[in-house]
């Protein structure tokens, strides 16, 4: 016979477990036989103002720092949050992995709404992203009518730089876009969530100011960060940013003039019956020797080597090594 649900997580009055309605006053009972059983219970986890383990309300927002990325509201006191990096580094560096944080706007994928493109990029994009004859080019339809549509462009290469990196890396991604945005573009990276697991961190993780590498549950010095502007990093963390060029692909002309004379081009166009993508401007070949497709592998070479050394030289932070391993290559 099964022993009787015990009602230790409850969401509104309902029991998580076996969905059956608890009264306030048991639930006072239940945070009461916790702290019983745990008296000398550290806090060291908490969600909602409440330890994870014993229960007990706590007021801790002015020193806790909140993973939210992990699970919503939750905080680790700064002590368990030092030990918690130690071991997940340590667990890394048993499998000879070390931590890559890659950002995903201009880095790994291009972005823009449907409505800053030009007539004709917008007619040409939408159709071969409709038809799906590419792998690269995907589009967002609009969820309501406050959004737009949106298309996005892998970078060259991206997808041969995550199945090789994350044979020597463990990779997060943090980017300013907000948590429901970033998923849906790492869905289209990661659809089996091989790479990036939930290890997602978004502008609502950093209050919207600065990346922080405070934020990856790794010690820094095993971490490495890959983004086009160190900029958009904190001050402490510019050493552990790898600057690459800013992958741009499609053409923003909300902000420029002639888009007039452009639309009656496309008109004039299509009353020709001309199909050509002579005046297709968002559209540009990419070939194996693309500039941008030749610098992500240049990239992954150097963090190949990089990996090597901090393995076999016996180094214990990356950091010595960056200038050592990618002083000659160009990445702005």
């Amino acid at each position: 016979m099964a022993a009787p649900c015990k009602h230790w997580i409850l969401h509104r009055q309902i029991c998580c477990r076996c969905r059956s309605p608890v009264k306030t006053y048991d639930t006072n009972k239940r945070v009461a036989k916790a702290t019983s059983l745990y008296p000398n219970c550290r806090h060291r986890m908490y969600q909602n103002r409440l330890c994870c383990r014993c229960g007990s309300f706590l007021d801790i927002w002015d020193f806790a720092r909140a993973f939210n990325y992990i699970a919503k509201s939750l905080q680790m006191s700064p002590a368990f949050e030092a030990v918690t990096k130690q071991q997940k580094l340590r667990i890394g560096l048993g499998k000879r992995k070390l931590h890559l944080v890659l950002s995903l706007e201009h880095t790994l994928i291009d972005h823009i709404n449907v409505s800053k493109l030009s007539e004709i990029d917008r007619y040409h994009l939408i159709k071969e992203a409709d038809s799906g004859s590419r792998d690269d080019l995907f589009i967002f339809r609009k969820e309501n009518f406050y959004s737009s549509d949106a298309l996005v462009k892998f970078r060259p290469f991206v997808r041969e730089f995550l199945r090789e990196a994350n044979e020597i890396f463990t990779m997060h991604v943090f980017t300013n876009y907000g948590p429901g945005h970033a998923k849906k573009v790492v869905k289209l990276l990661d659809p089996h969530m091989i790479y990036f697991g939930n290890r997602i961190i978004t502008s609502r993780d950093s209050n919207g100011g600065l990346k922080s590498v405070e934020l990856v549950l790794a010690e820094p010095r095993g971490v490495l960060v890959v983004d086009y502007d160190h900029r958009l990093w904190v001050k402490r963390d510019h050493r552990h940013v790898i600057v690459m060029s800013k992958y741009v692909y499609f053409k923003d002309i909300s902000n420029e003039i002639g888009v007039l004379a452009k639309t009656l081009n496309f008109l004039k166009m299509s009353l020709k019956g001309d199909n050509k993508l002579v005046d297709f401007e968002g559209k540009r070949e990419e070939t194996p020797d693309d500039d941008h497709r030749l610098l992500l592998k240049v990239i992954f070479e150097s963090l190949k080597v990089l990996h090597n050394l901090f393995f076999n030289g016996r180094y214990q932070d990356v950091i010595p090594l960056l200038p050592r391993v990618f002083y000659a290559v160009k990445f702005a």
